[in-house]
C-alpha cells in the first residue's frame, strides 16, 4: 500500500504579510490550516517535506540585479543556457537571514515529525531560477546542509533528489499546501504529476501572489490529472484529504 507525503511549500518569513519582502496577499491565512495538519493526534503523514526558497544575493530572479521594475517580466538566459521569461522579484529569502526561515508557528509544530521530515531547498544557484521542490536538493530537517558549491546540472524529474527520496520511502501520493499557488505550489504540483505521483492540492491551505490567477492554476492541475480539494466549498476538505491519503 502506498504512502502519503505532506509537502509544505515556502512558508517562510519573507512570504508572509505584513512585513515579508515578497509577502503573498493573505498568505498568513494558510498557517493555522497547515499547523492543524501537523497535529500528530489528528494526522499521520508518512513523510513531511518543507521547501525553502534559498537565494544568494543578486539572484537571477531579483529585479535589483537587472535594474528593472519589480514584477516586470524579462527575457533571460540562465546558468544552464536556457532561454526563458523571468518574473522579477524584490530581493527575498536570502541565505543566512531570518527572512529565509520557515515561520515559527510551523517550526514549532515540526517537532513530532523530525524522524519523518526533510527540507527541500531550491533556487540556491545565483544564475538559476527554481520554483519546484523537484528542482532542489534534499537535506536533513534538524541540521540542514548548505547548498552544493557548484550547479550539478538539470536532472529529469524522475531522477531528481525529491523524486528519489519520496520513492525510497514508498510514497506515491502528495498532499500539497503553502505559497504561492501561482508559482512554487503550481510548479511543485505539476512536477509531482510528471514524476507519476498522485497529487492533491488543498485549496484552503494555499494563497497566490496574483489572486486572479489562482483558478487558472487549479484548472491546469486538474487537467493534468491532479486533484484540488476544498475548492469553492471548503467545509469537507479534511475528510476528502483523509480519503485521498488512504
Amino acid at each position: 500500500m502506498g504512502k502519503t507525503a505532506l509537502v509544505i511549500v515556502d512558508c517562510q518569513n519573507d512570504f508572509m504579510p505584513p512585513d515579508g519582502a515578497l509577502a503573498v496577499p493573505n498568505g498568513d491565512e494558510v498557517l493555522p490550516v497547515i499547523r492543524g495538519m501537523l497535529d500528530k493526534s489528528k494526522w499521520d503523514w508518512d513523510v513531511v517535506v518543507a521547501t525553502q526558497d534559498y537565494h544568494p544575493p543578486r539572484h537571477i530572479s531579483f529585479a535589483s540585479r537587472h535594474g528593472k521594475p519589480v514584477f516586470s517580466d524579462l527575457e533571460l538566459t540562465d546558468g544552464r543556457g536556457r532561454h526563458y521569461t523571468q518574473t522579477l522579484w524584490p530581493d527575498h529569502c536570502i541565505q543566512g537571514t531570518k527572512a529565509t526561515e520557515i515561520v515559527k508557528e510551523l517550526r514549532d509544530a515540526f517537532g513530532p515529525w523530525k524522524e519523518r521530515m526533510k527540507i527541500a531547498r531550491k533556487a540556491w544557484h545565483p544564475d538559476i531560477e527554481q520554483y519546484s521542490a523537484f528542482e532542489g536538493y534534499i537535506t536533513d530537517a534538524t541540521e540542514p546542509s548548505e547548498p552544493p558549491s557548484e550547479d550539478t546540472g538539470a536532472k529529469p524529474i524522475e531522477e531528481s533528489e525529491m523524486t528519489l527520496y519520496l520513492k525510497s520511502q514508498g510514497v506515491d501520493k502528495l498532499v500539497i499546501v503553502g505559497v504561492a499557488t501561482d508559482f512554487c505550489v503550481c510548479h511543485t504540483n505539476l512536477d509531482g504529476l510528471a514524476a507519476k505521483f498522485n497529487t492533491a492540492l488543498v485549496a484552503p491551505a494555499v494563497r497566490a501572489v496574483f489572486a486572479d490567477r489562482e483558478n487558472g492554476v487549479f484548472e491546469r492541475i486538474e487537467q493534468q490529472g491532479g486533484r484540488v480539494i476544498g475548492r469553492g466549498d471548503a467545509s469537507g476538505w479534511e475528510a476528502d484529504v483523509r480519503a485521498f491519503a488512504r
